[in-house]
C-alpha cells in the first residue's frame, strides 16, 4: 500500500471542518486553564497505555486505518515514532508560544513534514516524558496574555500563544488515539 507523503495534508472537509467549527468553538469554550488540564490528562491515558509495552511493541510500525486529523503517511507509525512526533512538535509548539508571548513575530516557516519522526528510538519513552513535563513547567509559568502576534497553521488559520497552547492539548488527543489504534492492532 502507497501512502501519501508526509506533508500532503488531510482531506479538504476534515481541514475545512477543523479550521472553520472545531477551532472557532475551542476558542470560545477552552481556557488556558482547561487546556492545561486536557493536556495533562491526555498525557496520564497515554503514560497508562505506554509504560508497561515491552520495547519490541514501542518500535514496531503498524499501518492503521486513517483516523481523524492525521495525514495519511502517519499511518505507518509504531508507538515510539508517535512519542517522538508529539516531542518534535510539541518543541516547535512551546518555541512558538514563547515567541508570541513576548510579542515578536516567529519568522521560521512551519511545515509538517519537519515534525515527522526520523529515529524511532528505544528511549523515546522517557525523552517525550521528559519533554511535557518542561513544557507542562513552561506553561505554568507563563503569563496568560493573548498576544497579538500570530502564526499561521500549515493547515488552519492564524493562532495567537493561546491558540497554540490549545492546539498542544488538540495534537495530543488526536495522537493518543493513534497510539490507542496501533495498540489494538498489535494485540
Amino acid at each position: 500500500m502507497k501512502l501519501a507523503p508526509p506533508g500532503s495534508g488531510l482531506p479538504n472537509f476534515e481541514r475545512l471542518f477543523i479550521k472553520n467549527v472545531l477551532v472557532p468553538s475551542i476558542r470560545i469554550l477552552i481556557t488556558w486553564n482547561i487546556a492545561l488540564y486536557l493536556l495533562q490528562r491526555e498525557l496520564k491515558i497515554i503514560d497508562k497505555l505506554v509504560k508497561s509495552l515491552d520495547e519490541e511493541l514501542l518500535i514496531k510500525k503498524i499501518i492503521i486505518d486513517r483516523t481523524f486529523a492525521i495525514e495519511d503517511d502517519t499511518r505507518q507509525f509504531s508507538i515510539n515514532m508517535v512519542l517522538e512526533h508529539l516531542e518534535i512538535a510539541g518543541n516547535k509548539i512551546k518555541n512558538v508560544i514563547e515567541t508570541l508571548s513576548l510579542e515578536k513575530e516567529f519568522i521560521e516557516d512551519i511545515k509538517i513534514e519537519n515534525v515527522k519522526p526520523k529515529q524511532n528510538a528505544n528511549n523515546q519513552y522517557e525523552s517525550f516524558k521528559n519533554f511535557y513535563q518542561e513544557y507542562i513547567s513552561f506553561i505554568k509559568s507563563l503569563d496568560k496574555k493573548q498576544s497579538k502576534m500570530k502564526k499561521k497553521h500549515p493547515w488552519f488559520v492564524e493562532f495567537n500563544n493561546y491558540d497554540w497552547s490549545v492546539f498542544m492539548y488538540m495534537h495530543t488527543f488526536i495522537h493518543r488515539r493513534q497510539i490507542e489504534a496501533i495498540i489494538k492492532e498489535i494485540k
